[in-house]
């Protein structure tokens, strides 16, 4: 596990210029793989044109509890990079002119930025019928402060979805770091305690499941299935869906990229 940010270590792939440096090199710049805007032109659908604001996601910070070797946006607890209020209220704004309906809340651990309360309640009277909250889950158990998480999220019918790397102690914290897996057990249960993803409950639990290595996940669908019978016999912790996602090699994630470009 990463101990600190690439951005504390002064490492150059914390720079956004040295990523793309580094990903408009060898396999697009031999032209191997094309880019996605040729391909969407080979296609006769360049340039994109947006059509109606529906969801509007929004990273809020890249503070985190937590230091994950993987993560893609270099999110620790030494960045103190979050957003303002003052630009929370304009995207309050871009809600009330666009009508979106759902609001998508990510981070770093989006829970740690001072306003984040605020905003849910806020983007509530703003027209936000739906609230996404992209959660690590051990934030709810870091800190006293955050203990009543799952009440607010209850509260406001926010739909959790919560990274959890695999249903054993050992892959969970080699990804995440010593002691994420119970904390992350601990958190879960609480969220069923209070509803969330049980059996006809419309509080949405659903969880998320991303490699830590340059590879694509396995089915979908089969991983599903084994995380929940897993979590229901040995936790009793029940959740609603699970989606399997790679991250964007960049940052972090980069450095293995770049690494392996190079064998």
């Amino acid at each position: 596990m990463a101990t600190k940010s690439l951005k504390a270590k002064g490492d150059e792939l914390a720079v956004s210029n040295k990523q793309l440096e580094i990903l408009n090199g060898g396999i697009f710049a031999e032209g191997e793989l094309p880019y996605f805007k040729d391909k969407i032109d080979q296609i006769g659908q360049f340039p994109l044109r947006p059509k109606k604001l529906e969801i509007l996601q929004i990273n809020v910070g890249y503070m985190c509890n937590q230091v994950c070797e993987h993560c893609h946006v270099d999110a620790d607890p030494d960045r103190k990079e979050i957003m303002t209020r003052e630009t929370m209220q304009q995207c309050l704004e871009v809600i009330k002119n666009t009508g979106a309906h759902t609001l998508d809340l990510t981070g770093g651990a989006p829970e740690m930025n001072p306003d984040f309360r605020w905003f849910v309640e806020e983007a509530a009277k703003a027209g936000i019928q739906d609230f996404i909250v992209r959660s690590n889950l051990t934030i709810i158990r870091s800190n006293k402060k955050y203990h009543d998480l799952p009440d607010f999220f209850k509260e406001h019918n926010v739909h959790v979805i919560s990274s959890m790397p695999h249903w054993t102690r050992g892959k969970t914290d080699k990804q995440r770091g010593d002691g994420v897996f119970d904390k992350s057990i601990k958190a879960l249960q609480e969220l069923n305690e209070r509803g969330y993803g049980m059996p006809g409950s419309n509080l949405r639990l659903d969880l998320v499941y991303n490699p830590s290595g340059a590879y694509l996940p396995g089915d979908q669908a089969a991983m599903e299935k084994d995380f929940k019978k897993a979590l229901k016999e040995d936790f009793g912790i029940e959740f609603h869906n699970l989606f399997a996602i790679t991250n964007l090699p960049i940052a972090r994630f980069l450095g293995l990229f770049d690494c392996i470009r190079k064998l």
